[in-house]
């Protein structure tokens, strides 16, 4: 007897930039048969749209990491995109900013770029930075050319129209509550819009879920040991409209070791608007909690008036917030991305991302690539 065919071929599960980057790869490609399952009400209403909108270098991570891997190779990928399809975005470079005694920590920077071959890196003395940056004080830094931001939105908005040009199918509102192995494929259990249970069938499932991505996972079985995800909330506040236009780059403290975040920096958007953030402040209980508490004012303004020259509290109120699903280990301070073609655990066909979390507006073109090639 053949074998039963499927509802799809490929099921994506998430349509944040990850997932709609997996699905542009695949129309890329000619790869029709594609359903993607998404529990908001439309695409990117998740941590893909609540982050800093930033294009990543690729320097802070572990030389062999997958971090590293997909954010230098993504970031060229991403900027070409962006030119090809008319995306605003901005190479504006950053600053890392270094106060007394953190000397060897932009050293170690430093060389960690160059390891990293990360292009148009230099350090800066305090005269430099304030001659370009004059509203910013730091004894020394780096300056990375490469970085820069991006209307995350308008991406996501593009991956969709491919995606959606293509043929494929996108369910919204709907979320995924069980997954059974099939002798070829896999069988999916969906709540629908309509709280009512069905059914979809698929030769490939990939697991883009975000912060539901360790669920999901466990949907396979207790016979399976995959990566757990822990929440790290990042809360934004923004400066008032005088400081509108007056930086020319990204701002960027030492990275805070301990919480394993890049610490709470300076961007902007397209409209000159500056934010200040993300902090990080883990949520055990895993509650998808995007309030942003006004206590942190005095915590904001105390690390950011170190760096910005005449910023005052009155100039700062709450903006928005952002949650990192980050896969914490005992052993390892640095959470790397777990990206896993589970045919290893006998499991042909089912793709797990988990812990996709920064670099991941950066890394989504590249990781998109890999993902397709092995969809057959």
């Amino acid at each position: 007897m053949g074998t039963l065919k499927k509802d799809y071929n490929v099921i994506i599960i998430g349509a944040g930039v990850v997932g709609l980057a997996i699905a542009r790869s695949l129309s890329d490609r000619g790869v029709g048969s594609v359903l993607v399952i998404e529990k908001e009400k439309t695409f990117g209403r998740g941590i893909s749209s609540r982050n800093s909108e930033v294009i990543h270098s690729g320097l802070y991570y572990p030389e062999k990491s997958l971090k590293t891997k997909h954010c230098t190779r993504g970031r060229q990928l991403l900027y070409d995109f962006c030119k090809k399809h008319n995306i605003w975005h901005r190479m504006c470079g950053k600053i890392i900013i270094g106060k007394k005694g953190q000397e060897e920590d932009i050293h170690s920077l430093y060389d960690k770029a160059l390891n990293n071959s990360i292009p148009d890196v230099s350090l800066l003395s305090s005269s430099k930075i304030s001659s370009i940056e004059p509203h910013i004080s730091a004894q020394l830094g780096l300056y990375v050319g490469c970085s820069g931001i991006i209307s995350s939105h308008h991406l996501m908005e593009a991956f969709f129209t491919i995606s959606k040009n293509h043929d494929h199918d996108y369910l919204f509102m709907t979320s995924v509550v069980d997954i059974d192995i099939l002798n070829s494929g896999y069988k999916l259990s969906l709540n629908n819009p309509n709280g009512e249970l069905e059914t979809v069938t698929s030769n490939w499932v990939i697991n883009a879920s975000g912060l539901a991505s360790d669920i999901v996972a466990n949907f396979l079985g207790d016979g399976y040991i995959f990566p757990e995800i822990t929440f790290s909330k990042g809360c934004y506040f923004k400066l008032s409209s005088e400081w509108k236009g007056k930086f020319k780059h990204l701002v960027y403290p030492i990275p805070d070791k301990l919480s394993d975040s890049l610490g709470i920096h300076l961007s902007f958007n397209s409209d000159e608007q500056i934010k200040i953030g993300p902090n990080a402040i883990w949520l055990n209980d895993k509650e998808e909690d995007y309030n942003v508490d006004s206590s942190l004012l005095d915590d904001f303004y105390d690390q950011c008036s170190t760096y910005i020259k005449g910023l005052k509290k009155s100039h700062l109120s709450p903006d928005y917030s952002g949650i990192r699903p980050k896969i914490r280990s005992a052993n390892s301070k640095f959470s790397d991305f777990h990206i896993s073609d589970e045919q290893i655990h006998g499991l042909p066909g089912f793709i797990n991302l988990i812990g996709i979390d920064s670099p991941g507006l950066t890394s989504a073109i590249s990781i998109g690539k890999d993902i397709s090639k092995v969809i057959t």
